[in-house]
């Protein structure tokens, strides 16, 4: 690659004399087996990279040898492979801004090397664009540290590391058989009642969680200068300033720090987890098994998409980027994806890359894309779930992150697309292949037609079915049946006993004859008495024809053809039941099929009339998608669950009415639909129950619309219009 040598800049810059500032401190560290030097203030806890040319360049400057000197040096001893007077002073304003240069600039170097505005100017840029994580600096923790570092101290090595290790097995062996049972009661942290809770117990966990980076930091030779709090998704969480580990030799050592908030965190959620456990066997419903529970809840959900994720700058971003030993990954991945469009989009022949290596050039790129996507992915989900809680704070966060995200990187490009001095010989070509880009991408989104999908999900079900229900009050004394059965109308299924039931029958009985024997008798010496024993007579008659069907009900016949599910009725004996109750469901295996339910927002007459396709995956077999149709749709919405499978106590998506103690209720009206099985699945019993994902496929409009759309159906379905 070209680089031009000389700098028409070169004469403001050449007769400084700038030096390191005195209390700047040099670390050598290997990266990918090649040496590099990290310049480290430990006043600014400001970092800085060196190459070893550069590392030698910046050495000449003992704040008496001119630049020019200096660089003159440089070329005479690595001749090509020393930096052009370009990427000098380029280097030089980079030391300058990081405040690591002691230099008296004269008045026509102070734009090259501005450092005070742009560092100011960038850290609050910095916060704005990062609404979502908003540090709040609150005093120095050193004198803390000193003296808790010597109590941690036998932990902090290789026995300690054993012994975590070890814990954490213990733990594991202990919790791993009740994980489903964990996982079945994850509802109970959603609960309005837990909330206070689980904020304070995430203050707590992060706080001892900010501790492990700080005392291993501390152990190590580290400072931590700082300790605040972090606004994290509007949720206060206490941090600590462990970036003086940045400057240590030995790359596991920096790995260690990044690992020690997790690894404190994961011991306390262990100790938790063997809490939960003893309170689910001997105090369950406690409240100390919930605040264990939130404790195991938090340290796994939070450390997994946040601390352990590399995709967000947090402790696994630190962790990959040390074992990869590619420092700086997530800024140095932005300039090289702009570095591929300035070289081949722009055509710029003298842009640097920021790496000569291939294979971290690949992982620059690869992992640049897919931060930049699963962030734009976490931010979505975040914008859409404060909406759903605070629908106005949820649209300005929207309108704030598409200012920071689209229009402010937009208004820099422009910017540098006609201010830019490297763009002078090539200004024409880069204006035109950005608004190219710009015009086709608008076009792709805006007018381009494509397909629009929507995603719901639905249960099998059979077209005819009945459910059981108790006809009378009693205590089952027999069962004849069991789910899976295949049973005839009119066949026995349940006997019961009613004894109340059974002696107001004998006491009827009793009377009646009672009223008989006096009927006879007043035959002849009262006519006006036999008339009231008959009417009395005639009551008891109808009590007792009543009381007698209440009987016969007690057995419990079938009232269809088909096959019997439900629970296991055998639990049934002996239990009292209640007239109403529904203990099983008769169901014809010959017509099933799906039911399936879309929100009201969609405005389900257009909804219905507009499916072009309809495509199924059943849960037991996703690889298979299967196409069906629309058999019957309902033009009026409901707020009762066909099936409770749909609900998300469930396991499906639609929010449920927390005041509903029988879980069927939705929080919002709902379309029902019933869609066709193939006819060569649509007898199979082991379908009966089963999960379906569909996807309808409505016609052609372009993305831009579709989007709009989908905004409009999130406000209503918020607003519940």
């Amino acid at each position: 690659m070209e680089r031009p040598t000389f700098s028409p800049n070169w004469s403001r810059v050449s007769r400084l004399t700038p030096t390191l500032r005195p209390h700047v401190q040099m670390t050598r560290q290997l990266f990918r087996g090649e040496p590099w030097y990290v310049v480290h203030d430990p006043i600014s806890n400001n970092f800085f990279r060196l190459n070893p040319v550069a590392h030698h360049f910046i050495g000449l400057l003992d704040g008496k040898r001119t630049v020019d000197e200096a660089w003159t040096l440089t070329m005479d001893r690595y001749a090509d492979a020393a930096p052009t007077q370009n990427e000098s002073v380029h280097l030089l304003g980079q030391l300058n801004q990081s405040n690591l240069l002691r230099v008296d600039l004269p008045v026509d170097a102070q734009p090259l090397l501005e450092r005070a505005r742009r560092r100011k100017m960038g850290r609050w840029t910095g916060q704005a664009m990062s609404i979502l994580f908003i540090k709040i600096p609150l005093f120095n923790p050193n004198q803390m540290l000193d003296w808790l570092t010597p109590l941690a101290k036998p932990l902090l090595n290789k026995v300690g590391l054993i012994l975590w290790a070890i814990w954490l097995i213990y733990c594991g062996l202990q919790f791993g058989p009740h994980l489903g049972a964990f996982i079945h009661n994850a509802e109970s942290v959603l609960s309005p009642t837990n909330w206070g809770w689980m904020i304070l117990l995430f203050i707590v966990t992060k706080a001892i969680h900010e501790l492990g980076h700080g005392l291993v930091c501390k152990h190590l030779g580290g400072a931590v200068p700082e300790v605040g709090i972090m606004m994290l998704i509007m949720m206060p969480a206490p941090y600590v300033d462990a970036t003086s580990s940045w400057s240590f030799s030995s790359r596991w050592q920096r790995f260690l720090v990044s690992a020690a908030g997790m690894m404190f965190e994961l011991a306390i959620a262990g100790g938790a987890a063997l809490v939960w456990l003893y309170e689910t066997q001997h105090n369950p419903g406690s409240l100390t098994q919930q605040l264990a529970y939130n404790i195991v809840f938090l340290a796994s959900i939070t450390t997994i998409l946040f601390n352990a994720n590399p995709l967000l700058r947090f402790d696994g971003y630190y962790m990959l980027a040390d074992f990869l030993e590619v420092p700086n990954m997530y800024d140095r991945a932005t300039k090289h994806i702009q570095w591929i469009i300035q070289r081949y989009a722009y055509g710029l022949e003298n842009a640097m890359p920021v790496s000569t290596s291939q294979s971290e050039q690949w992982i620059l790129l690869g992992y640049g894309i897919t931060s930049q996507v699963y962030r734009l992915f976490v931010l979505t989900g975040i914008i859409l779930f404060i909406s759903g809680q605070l629908l106005t704070l949820g649209l300005l966060l929207a309108a704030w992150s598409f200012i920071a995200w689209a229009l402010v990187p937009l208004g820099k490009l422009i910017r540098w697309l006609f201010t830019s001095p490297f763009l002078i010989e090539h200004r024409i070509r880069a204006v035109g292949v950005t608004v190219v880009t710009l015009a086709i991408f608008l076009g792709v989104v805006g007018l381009l037609p494509v397909d629009e999908h929507k995603r719901t999900e639905g249960v099998v079900q059979s077209a005819v079915r009945m459910d059981i229900a108790v006809q009378t009050d009693g205590f089952v004394s027999e069962v004849l049946v069991s789910p899976g059965e295949k049973i005839t109308q009119g066949q026995i299924m349940i006997r019961a006993e009613n004894p109340s039931l059974r002696s107001r029958q004998a006491e009827l009985k009793a009377e009646l004859v009672r009223l008989t024997i006096e009927q006879r008798k007043s035959l002849v010496e009262d006519p006006v008495a036999t008339r009231i024993t008959k009417a009395q007579a005639q009551a008891i008659h109808e009590e007792l024809n009543d009381l007698e069907h209440r009987i016969d009900s007690l057995i419990l016949r079938s009232p269809q053809t088909g096959i019997l599910i439900g629970q296991a009725l055998n639990e049934l004996q002996g239990q009292y039941l209640t007239r109403g109750q529904v203990i099983a469901r008769v169901v014809d295996l010959k017509q099933l099929r799906i039911t399936a339910l879309v929100s009201q927002s969609q405005s389900a007459a257009a909804f219905f009339k507009n499916i072009r396709q309809v495509e199924c995956r059943l849960a037991g077999n996703l690889p298979v998608t299967f196409e069906s149709e629309l058999l019957k749709a309902f033009d009026s919405g409901r707020n009762y669950l066909p099936h409770p499978a749909l609900g998300q106590h469930g396991g499906g998506q639609i929010a449920m009415d927390a005041q509903d103690s029988q879980g069927r209720r939705t929080l919002r009206p709902q379309f029902e639909m019933w869609l066709k099985l193939p006819e060569q699945t649509a007898t199979s019993r082991a379908l009966l129950g089963q999960r379906v994902y569909i996807r309808f496929t409505l016609p052609k409009r372009p993305l831009l619309w579709q989007w709009i759309t989908k905004a409009k159906q999130v406000i209503q379905d918020r607003l519940q219009l």
